[in-house]
């Protein structure tokens, strides 16, 4: 590991904050970095003391504009990087010292064209919570995956993301970055990290998921009440474009149009809850399945029709994956009658099977049709479940 990792940092009155967080990235395990200040017009000591640290470490880059917002801050950062490998740290914020060899380690290995991890909240009162992405750790391609795609924005809006969409958990291949980060609106207050982040994600050939949490994000009380924005829903629909000329052209556009929507409804109805003070429900109550024990595939029985089994077999459809099963169910023809294409459990004899998922609600359910399975020949290890999750 010898590539530069160049990382930005926007500033924008810091004073009181930036030097713990710089002194975390020049603390890095990871020698070869460059550090890019970008200070933002600020009217504290911000200014003063990045120079300071110029003037001390080498590997400190500075670059003082008049005030242009977040967006436009990070892009002069970008261009002005020489590393091959970018990434970003807000400027109250810190990161542990063996960050960025941990993520450029695992970036290398997995030939991704970026790496994603955890965060630490770091709240006021001195408690902090690692937090987690929905998609599990591995080694993922995006632009053939399509439950990926599914489950890449909001897995429950508003509380769970798959993928968090934030720079600052991530380390980018430039090459892979600049495309995206360059057609973000400089307008974006709202949603500019959705903007670059999920095009950024959707188009790469691989994305590498980690379970690590060595990022600090401080949660400061003044951040944590926002203004009402008249320009809301003008900054939502540019973020909105954004994203939907990438998802359109992309092959896994069916999916991630879906999921743009209900991501754009739901932030939408946001707005107007806190712009109007309601308390509008966004979410409709679901069961997600996330194949979190076995691949869906050719080989893949689907055993029952009920609420659980439906919710199930509506998410296999939206990624196009419900071809590719054999739904089943014991009242399989009071349910044909009802247009489902439901089958006999019987033809389960007819081939090999490599999983049996059954999604049912109670265990005591679950274990009599297993004993029904294993009765039919089936392998008691090719059957599955797991206690289904209401998303709300």
């Amino acid at each position: 590991m010898d590539e530069l990792i160049s990382v930005v940092v926007p500033a924008y009155n810091m004073e009181q904050y930036i030097e713990e967080c710089v002194d975390s990235i020049l603390a890095q395990t990871y020698r070869r970095l460059e550090v890019i200040l970008v200070d933002d017009g600020s009217t504290d000591a911000t200014g003063r003391i990045c120079d300071q640290y110029a003037e001390r470490d080498a590997r400190v880059v500075v670059i003082h504009q008049e005030n242009q917002g977040l967006p436009r801050s990070r892009k002069v950062g970008v261009a002005a990087a020489r590393g091959a490998y970018v990434g970003f740290v807000d400027s109250d914020d810190w990161v542990d010292s063996n960050m960025y060899e941990y993520l450029c380690r695992e970036l290398e290995e997995s030939r991704a064209q970026l790496v994603t991890s955890g965060y630490v909240v770091e709240r006021p009162d001195g408690s902090s919570a690692p937090v987690l992405g929905e998609v599990p750790e591995g080694v993922y391609h995006p632009r053939t995956d399509p439950l990926f795609c599914r489950n890449m924005i909001l897995v429950e809006p508003g509380i769970r993301y798959g993928i968090p969409p934030f720079y600052c958990n991530k380390l980018f291949r430039k090459s892979a970055l600049v495309p995206f980060l360059e057609k973000v609106d400089d307008r974006l207050t709202h949603g500019e990290d959705y903007a670059c982040i999920y095009p950024c994600v959707a188009s790469a050939e691989t994305v590498r998921v980690t379970g690590a949490c060595m990022y600090h994000y401080r949660v400061r009380a003044a951040s944590m009440s926002r203004s009402s924005d008249e320009e809301y829903f003008t900054r939502l629909n540019a973020m909105y474009l954004t994203l939907k000329r990438v998802f359109e052209r992309h092959p896994q556009a069916p999916v991630l149009m879906k999921e743009l929507n209900a991501c754009m409804c739901w932030r939408a109805l946001s707005g107007v809850n806190e712009m109007w003070g309601l308390q509008l429900e966004s979410r409709v109550p679901s069961y997600q399945f996330l194949c979190e024990n076995t691949r869906v595939g050719k080989g893949t029985v689907l055993y029952s029709a009920g609420e659980v089994g439906r919710a199930y077999y509506q998410g296999l459809r939206a990624v196009g994956l419900h071809r590719d099963i054999l739904w089943v169910d014991r009242n399989y023809q009071a349910l044909q009658a009802q247009g489902l294409p439901v089958e006999d459990p019987k033809r389960i004899l007819s081939g090999p099977y490599d999983a049996v998922i059954v999604p049912v609600q109670a265990r005591e359910l679950y274990e009599s049709i297993r004993q029904d399975l294993i009765g039919m020949g089936v392998r008691p290890e090719r059957i599955f479940w797991a206690e289904p999750r209401l998303y709300r």
